[in-house]
C-alpha cells in the first residue's frame, strides 16, 4: 500500500486494539476477517466510523466473523456505500439503522439484543439468517431492493418495545415489526424460523413471495401473524409444519397467486384462528394438518379456487360474502407431492355452510349453488337452494313457517315441482274411489254422459279445464265434501306448481 492510501489507513489505526486493526485492514481490502483466535471485542464506534467515513468505497467491504461488538452500532441517517456482513458474531447492544441508506446488510448466525431499522433503505438484501434476536426487529417503513431472509432466525419480543403500542395488542408483544415495509424481492421466514411474539406486517408490500413454510409463531392470547392490508405479488405460503399459537390476521390482504396453509396448525387467542375477511387471492389452500382451534373467517374473501379438506374443517366458519369459482377437496400432502382429491357430497357441503355461529345468511347458499350450476350439477344446485329456503324458514314467525312447511311439502319451494304431480295422483285416486263407492247423481239425465268415476275426479281436480263431467254429475251425501276437497286441492297444487316453476325459470 502506498501514498495516500497508507496515510489514511495509518490514521484510522491509531488507538485501535489488535482486533480493530485487523478489521480496519480487512475493511480497506474488502477481505473477510475472522476474529476466532482473538478474545478482544470490537467497539461499535470503530465500525461506525469505518462504514460512514468511506466516501469512495472502491473494493472496501465489512465482512466480519466471530466478533464481539461492544456498544451500540449507531448508523442512524448514515449513508453506507459498502456491503456489510456479520457472521457468528455477538452484539451487546441493539444496532440502530433508522433512516439509513446502505447497499446490503447481512447477519448470519449472530446474536443480537434487537435490531432497529425503521425507514432503512437498502439497495440489496437484508439477511438475518440463523440469528438469535432477543428483542424486537423493527423494520417499519423500510425499503429493501432485494430479499429479506429470516430463515432459521429465532426472534423474541422481550427487551425494547415498539413505540406503536397498538401493534402489540395482547400477548407477548411484537417480535418482528414490518408494518408498511416494501420488499422488491421475496420475504423468507422458513423452516427453523421462530418468533415468540407477534409478526406484524400490516400494510407491507412484498413484490415476490412471502414464505413461512415450517415457521413457528407463538403469541398466546394475542396475534401471531398480523398482516392486514398486506400485498404480495406472488404467493403467501405457510405450509408443512407452520404453526401459529395466536390469531392469523390477513384482513384485506392482496395475494397475486396462492394463499396456502397446507399441513399448517392454527390456534386462536379467542378471536379468530384465521381471518381472511375482505382478502383477495388466486387460490386458497385450507387443507390443514388438523382442524384449527378457533373460528375461520372467510367473510368477504374473493378467490378463484378453494382447496380444502372436510376432515379439517373448522367447527366455526364464516362464509358470508365469500366468492369463488371452483371449490375442490384435497388431502394435505408432503412437500413436492401431489395433493389427492377427495369426493365431497352435496350433503357435506351443506354441513359446511351451517358452521357459521352468526346464523343464517342467504349468500353462502347462493354461491355454492352457483358453483354447482356452472359445473353442470343442477340437481345439487337445487338441493342447496332448497336447503337455503328451509334454513330461512326457521328465522320466520309462525305464520310464515306454516306457509313455508306447506310450500315445502307441496312443491319443495319450487325445487321439487314433481311433488305437485304426486299429490294430484293421490287426490285423483281418492276421488275415483269415492265416486265408485258413492256414484254421483245426474243433473240432467237426458244429457248426462256415461258415468266415469276417474273422469269425474279428474274434472274436479283440474281447474279451468272442463272434461264435461263436473257439470253433468252431482255428488251426493258425504261425497260432496270429497268433491269440494278435490277442487281446493286442484287450485292449491296448480298454483304452487306454477309459482315454483316461475321462480325456477326466473333464476
Amino acid at each position: 500500500m502506498e501514498g495516500r492510501g497508507w496515510s489514511r489507513l495509518s490514521k484510522r489505526m491509531r488507538g485501535l486494539t489488535g482486533a480493530e486493526r485487523r478489521v480496519t485492514v480487512g475493511f480497506e481490502r474488502g477481505e473477510p476477517v475472522d476474529l476466532r483466535d482473538l478474545a478482544e471485542p470490537v467497539r461499535a464506534g470503530v465500525l461506525a466510523d469505518l462504514l460512514t467515513g468511506c466516501e469512495r468505497p472502491g473494493r472496501a467491504a465489512l465482512r466480519l466473523r466471530n466478533a464481539r461488538i461492544e456498544g451500540r452500532l449507531d448508523l442512524r441517517n448514515a449513508e453506507v456505500a459498502v456491503p456489510v456482513r456479520f457472521a457468528d458474531s455477538t452484539f451487546t447492544d441493539t444496532p440502530c439503522l433508522d433512516d439509513a441508506r446502505a447497499a446490503s446488510l447481512l447477519f448470519t448466525d449472530c446474536v443480537l439484543p434487537g435490531l432497529r431499522a425503521r425507514l432503512l433503505e437498502l439497495r440489496g438484501d437484508l439477511v438475518l439468517r440463523g440469528c438469535a434476536v432477543t428483542g424486537p426487529v423493527d423494520l417499519r417503513d423500510a425499503r429493501v431492493g432485494g430479499t429479506v431472509n429470516l430463515d432459521g432466525a429465532r426472534l423474541a419480543a422481550a427487551g425494547e418495545a415498539v413505540d406503536e403500542t397498538r401493534a402489540a395488542g395482547r400477548g407477548a408483544g411484537v417480535a418482528l415489526a414490518g408494518a408498511r415495509m416494501t420488499v422488491t424481492g421475496n420475504l423468507h421466514a422458513r423452516g427453523g424460523f421462530t418468533a415468540v411474539g407477534q409478526v406484524w406486517l400490516g400494510g407491507a408490500t412484498i413484490g415476490g413471495t412471502a414464505d413461512f413454510d415450517g415457521a413457528v409463531i407463538s403469541n398466546p392470547g394475542g396475534l401471531s401473524l398480523s398482516a392486514d392490508r398486506l400485498t404480495v405479488g406472488g404467493s403467501l405460503t405457510a405450509r408443512y409444519g407452520f404453526r401459529a399459537d395466536g390469531d392469523v390476521i390477513l384482513i384485506h390482504a392482496q395475494v397475486g397467486s396462492q394463499l396456502n396453509f397446507t399441513n399448517a396448525r392454527l390456534g386462536s387467542s379467542g378471536f379468530s384462528a384465521l381471518h381472511l375477511g375482505g382478502a383477495r387471492a388466486g387460490t386458497l389452500w385450507l387443507n390443514f394438518a388438523e382442524p384449527p382451534d378457533g373460528r375461520v373467517r372467510l367473510s368477504g374473501l374473493t378467490v378463484d379456487s378453494i382447496f380444502d379438506d372436510p376432515a379439517t374443517w373448522s367447527a366455526e366458519l364464516d362464509l358470508i360474502g365469500c366468492t369463488y369459482r371452483l371449490i375442490v377437496a384435497r388431502l394435505p400432502s408432503a412437500p413436492d407431492e401431489p395433493s389427492p382429491t377427495v369426493q365431497v357430497e352435496v350433503g357435506q357441503r351443506l354441513d359446511w355452510l351451517t358452521r357459521s355461529p352468526d346464523g343464517y345468511a342467504p349468500q353462502p347458499y347462493e354461491q355454492l349453488a352457483d358453483f354447482y350450476r356452472r359445473n353442470g350439477q343442477d340437481p345439487e344446485a337445487r338441493r342447496v337452494l332448497l336447503a337455503k329456503q328451509r334454513r330461512r324458514r326457521a328465522t320466520l314467525r309462525w305464520p310464515g313457517r306454516l306457509a313455508g312447511y306447506a310450500l315445502d311439502g307441496l312443491v319443495g319451494y319450487g325445487y321439487r315441482t314433481w311433488l305437485a304431480g304426486l299429490w294430484l295422483v293421490v287426490f285423483w285416486a281418492v276421488g275415483t274411489a269415492t265416486f265408485v263407492a258413492r256414484p254421483p247423481q245426474p243433473r240432467n239425465p237426458a244429457e248426462a254422459p256415461t258415468p266415469d268415476a276417474a273422469l269425474q275426479a279428474l274434472d274436479l281436480l283440474l281447474p279451468i279445464i272442463n272434461l264435461g263431467h263436473d257439470g253433468a254429475w252431482k255428488p251426493a251425501g258425504w261425497s260432496q265434501y270429497v268433491a269440494a276437497a278435490l277442487v281446493i286441492a286442484g287450485w292449491v297444487l296448480t298454483t304452487a306448481a306454477v309459482a315454483g316453476l316461475t321462480r325456477l325459470f326466473n333464476r
